[in-house]
């Protein structure tokens, strides 16, 4: 398309005239680092509309919605993750859980399934276009290309700040509506002390204090969510806390597991995200990933030549992923313009069937709680409080068990609470969300050891998963795994 520039020229905008065709009853979907330009201006319009959908994946501002007095003009689906920022407006019922996966997102769009809301509007940010007229969508590239070429109305701001990627990532400027234009600098002042007012009160000076410790490329992704974080939790992001001696022990146990050669997927939970700064790859070799994204240090790994997809049997020599979310800076340094890294959609590289191509496909991923039959709950915590969404762990885990010689291990501290309470359950507690069906279950690790739960019938696994429980709970779940299976 030789005209391209005109065709982009012609749908430059203002984020006010973007919305504008948003209408009463539509379906809007906003992926991770939706552009706050054009919420507030969806937002402003708020007494025009009605019963406008919003299907939020990771939110990251709140321009309005989230209050009490937005329901008339917009209700709230969370779609696959809820975090720490939106957690409290899931809690008070003021949005709901939309349960799916990354690879079917858009199941019941493509198949125009009856009496389904499916997003007819799509808000995203992009890179500016390349010579041919080409955007991408940068490091967290998730489903914003596989949306925008479904919605009816695709709106992206146009972010010159974006780091360069490589993959099937690219969309022209043609399958857009409108652009608007963004003079995005360097982090300024103004924009911290912005930030700073959806802030807690009672955190408000410490996480003031951290601030300046935030490296600046990280401050960007880091700074719409400054609201949502604790003080504690946000040192930990910024790895300024010492990881517990539990996930050093769990690091341990994981290493053998771990063999030459193995293609490796890692979540971003805790303690699995930290797996790769407790060095547990560091003695391996030729180790592959095929991943939803990429746990802090990732690329480091391949720069010392650990990491090199030698012995992959499909994208050999590549580190594949839907998103580079959860690297570090010096991460994202790495990864910038490397064609090593490769980005697709969700729906392709995560789909089971795909990931279960690889062999000695091996996922690495955490839960909340277990119970003795193997159940895996990674979602809630005290019965039904959802604490996040699936992610990316049912197909990661799945593909991983059915791929020839491959395994799936999930991570798991003995105790939650200070130690009050036990994570490995007789029974997950009523209203607890299976993220992992027993039956998928295979290797459980904690700080105490690793379970081995694969081709292992109920009392065997209770005998596996009390052997790795805090001594503390021993005892009360032998008694329970007598009552339960004899």
């Amino acid at each position: 398309m030789s005209n391209w520039r005109e065709i982009f020229e012609s749908r430059q905008c203002t984020p006010e005239q973007a919305v504008a065709g948003i209408k009463s009853g539509d379906t809007v979907n906003l992926p991770i680092l939706a552009p706050n330009s054009v919420l507030k201006a969806l937002w402003a319009r708020r007494d025009e509309l009605r019963d406008v959908r919003l299907q939020l994946n990771a939110p990251t501002h709140n321009p309005g919605w989230f209050g009490e007095d937005s329901a008339d003009s917009f209700s709230i689906d969370f779609e696959i993750f809820i975090g720490d920022f939106a957690r409290s407006t899931h809690d008070e019922k003021r949005g709901v859980y939309l349960p799916n996966l990354f690879s079917t997102c858009f199941k019941a769009s493509d198949e125009q399934r009856p009496d389904t809301r499916v997003a007819n509007v799509g808000i995203v940010a992009c890179s500016p276009p390349n010579d041919a007229g080409y955007v991408h969508f940068g490091p967290h590239h998730w489903t914003k290309r596989s949306l925008i070429r479904r919605a009816d109305l695709a709106i992206a701001e146009i972010d010159p700040l974006m780091i360069n990627v490589h993959g099937d990532v690219y969309a022209h400027v043609s399958e857009f509506d409108h652009f608007i234009t963004s003079e995005k600098k360097a982090i300024s002042q103004a924009d911290i002390d912005e930030a700073l007012t959806t802030v807690k009160p009672e955190n408000l000076e410490e996480i003031t204090k951290l601030i300046p410790l935030i490296p600046k490329e990280r401050l960007r992704l880091l700074l719409p969510l400054i609201g949502g974080f604790e003080p504690e939790a946000l040192k930990n992001q910024l790895g300024l806390i010492e990881p517990p001696a539990a996930y050093k022990a769990i690091a341990e146990n994981l290493k053998p597991l771990i063999d030459d050669g193995d293609c490796i997927q890692i979540g971003i939970g805790e303690p699995s995200s930290l797996m790769v700064k407790l060095g547990v790859f560091d003695e391996r070799k030729d180790l592959g990933m095929h991943t939803e994204l990429i746990a802090p240090g990732t690329a480091g790994l391949v720069e010392k030549g650990i990491l090199n997809g030698k012995r992959k049997n499909q994208f050999k020599g590549q580190v594949v992923a839907a998103a580079w979310s959860g690297g570090t800076d010096q991460d994202m340094r790495f990864i910038n313009d490397n064609p090593t890294f490769q980005l697709f959609d969700p729906e392709f590289i995560l789909d089971l069937r795909l990931i279960s191509q690889n062999d000695r496909q091996v996922s690495i991923n955490s839960a909340l709680s277990i119970d003795l039959t193997g159940q895996i709950n990674a979602e809630s915590v005290f019965g039904a409080r959802m604490i996040n969404g699936t992610g990316g762990q049912p197909e990661n885990h799945i593909g991983a068990f059915l791929s020839k010689g491959g395994k799936c291990i999930t991570l798991i501290p003995s105790t939650a609470l200070d130690g009050a309470i036990s994570r490995i359950v007789p029974q997950l507690e009523a209203g607890s969300l299976v993220t992992i069906p027993r039956y998928y279950a295979d290797m459980i690790v904690s700080e105490y050891g690793v379970a081995r739960l694969l081709g292992k019938n109920h009392l065997d696994r209770a005998k596996e998963l009390i052997a790795i429980a805090h001594p503390d709970f021993r005892e009360d779940l032998q008694k329970a795994a007598k009552e339960l299976f004899g």
